[in-house]
């Protein structure tokens, strides 16, 4: 049933881009290198695609694919922003769908995001609708995360985070994160940062520190002078809310799991 209902989800979501003026567009794509001292390196992949207007909102797919160990993972996501606030802030909320061959877990996630100008705030659910496999079980969960840029070095971003995780044979993960990312050009990101629990290795009994190499290569640049995109860039504060329109989803990409007793 929860297999059931989730997909109609899915489909619900997917089915509002069918009413916008669908025009997709490759807007930027993307490779990455995460580290944690708790888990196997994970290599990513991500786009953002554009499928254009409908009325004021911004229709995007924001798709990802990682290998961990031997292990694929997918990530596919659509979402939504808008400008709010008299075009002074963004809001916007996505759905995803979430498959590892880690044990076949499977869920589904939603979220909701809001731009400003000092700070961006993201929410994220997450529910498994995948039944437990060779003595492991995807957890619901639920994290909220907030974005601030350094005034003086508007390059560089705080993130604090909370999160928890149900869980049901052993204790329940709950706790803080706290990140620091930095883009010092147009085409990179280094973001290093920790949290209580080793959530992406179905750990709660350590914590974890983690660290993220990310080059991201917008499309329009293509053809022209790619040295531009390696060019220190300081930023500009406060933050042009338009930029955000084609930002990454902030969530949590690997699905969170417990070792249980059945």
């Amino acid at each position: 049933m929860k297999k059931i209902i989730g997909l109609l989800l899915l489909a619900c979501s997917w089915g509002t881009a069918l009413y916008a003026d669908v025009q997709p567009e490759l807007i930027w794509a993307g490779g990455a290198l995460r580290l944690a001292d708790e888990s196997a390196p994970a290599y990513m992949a991500e786009t953002f695609v554009s499928l254009g207007q409908m009325d004021t909102s911004y229709i995007f797919l924001d798709p990802t694919v990682f290998v961990k160990e031997r292990d694929l993972g997918i990530d596919l996501g659509i979402g939504t922003r808008m400008p709010v606030l008299g075009g002074r802030a963004i809001a916007g909320y996505n759905l995803f769908f979430d498959y590892t061959t880690d044990n076949y877990h499977t869920r589904l996630g939603t979220g909701a995001e809001f731009y400003y100008q000092t700070f961006s705030a993201h929410l994220n659910v997450y529910l498994p609708i995948s039944d437990p496999h060779h003595g492991e079980e995807a957890l619901p969960g639920i994290d909220a995360t907030v974005g601030i840029p350094i005034p003086n070095a508007p390059f560089i971003t705080v993130w604090p985070g909370a999160y928890y995780y149900n869980g049901n044979d052993r204790s329940d993960m709950k706790g803080f994160s706290l990140a620091v990312e930095a883009r010092p050009v147009k085409a990179l990101r280094l973001t290093l940062g920790g949290r209580n629990d080793a959530i992406e290795s179905g750990r709660n009994d350590r914590g974890e520190i983690f660290f993220k190499a990310m080059v991201m290569i917008p499309m329009d640049r293509l053809g022209q002078n790619i040295g531009d995109l390696f060019k220190f860039e300081r930023g500009q504060y406060p933050v042009n809310v338009q930029t955000f329109l084609d930002h990454p989803v902030v969530r949590e990409p690997f699905i969170t799991y417990e070792h249980n007793y059945r």
